[in-house]
């Protein structure tokens, strides 16, 4: 697990977490995309992060089809940097896929590092753990954010969410998890108590789900009658105000639309 930390003018910051475009599969809303990339770049307090899966990145010997892809790997990769230009200097970090890892496996190489190297982004591995802090306001107003991709192949909300709190056995008291992967959107709260000087205190922190710019016609979901992908994003606000009895923190949650 690697290690950030950011701190941030004025009382709010919205965080995306991008990923899961699949460029180069025939099933990527590309016009989604770049509805997404040019929200963040007019978000005046907007910063993105990577969840990685960005490209398709078929193989020989992988389920996606090597022969139907729109592009090379190749492409895929310098294609999604010219997507992402405008918003380069937005980026707060990307981690690994399971997509991009496949090159890995076979040659050796990351192309997230490539990508990252190429946005000028630090590429933090298989997870990240982020602190976010607020600057301009008084008391301990830092969010804690775990981002992993996240794996396995449940088709059902329900085993996409158990997937998703899993990572709380990692990271049991973070603010926020963020895992991509599972190709729909979602936040899950979960809630724990903490011994104080004087009395209990109650905690909760999110889960959440990131989305997907993928659509269902002609693509492995269809051949295999699993349900389809939802091209959604979401746009998480971390925020602090005054108020008598707690820290103030707040967490607002919103799904972009194509």
């Amino acid at each position: 697990m690697e290690f950030f930390y950011r701190k941030f003018k004025g009382r709010e910051v919205n965080i995306y977490p991008l990923g899961d475009w699949h460029i180069g599969s025939r099933q990527c809303n590309e016009d989604f995309v770049r509805k997404v990339v040019g929200i963040v770049k007019d978000d005046p307090i907007g910063y993105w992060i990577g969840m990685s899966d960005f490209m398709e990145n078929a193989l020989i010997g992988s389920k996606s089809d090597v022969y139907t892809q729109t592009m090379p790997p190749r492409e895929q990769m310098e294609h999604i940097c010219d997507i992402m230009a405008p918003i380069a200097s937005k980026g707060l970090w990307t981690i690994a896929g399971n997509h991009e890892e496949r090159t890995m496996r076979v040659a050796g190489i990351r192309p997230e590092e490539f990508i990252a190297a190429k946005l000028n982004i630090p590429f933090m591995g298989f997870s990240v753990m982020g602190v976010l802090e607020l600057d301009r306001v008084r008391g301990p107003y830092r969010f804690s954010v775990f981002c992993h991709h996240n794996y396995g192949g449940g088709y059902t909300v329900g085993g996409k969410a158990n997937r998703a709190e899993g990572l709380r056995k990692i990271v049991p008291t973070a603010d926020a998890t963020f895992s991509g992967h599972f190709h729909i959107t979602s936040r899950i709260p979960y809630t724990w108590f903490e011994a104080g000087e004087t009395q209990v205190i109650k905690r909760t922190g999110y889960d959440y789900i990131t989305g997907s710019a993928l659509t269902w016609n002609e693509s492995y979901a269809e051949e295999k009658a699993k349900p389809a992908a939802s091209v959604e994003h979401i746009k998480v606000t971390f925020g602090v105000q005054n108020v008598s009895g707690n820290d103030g923190r707040y967490q607002k949650y919103e799904v972009i639309t194509a």
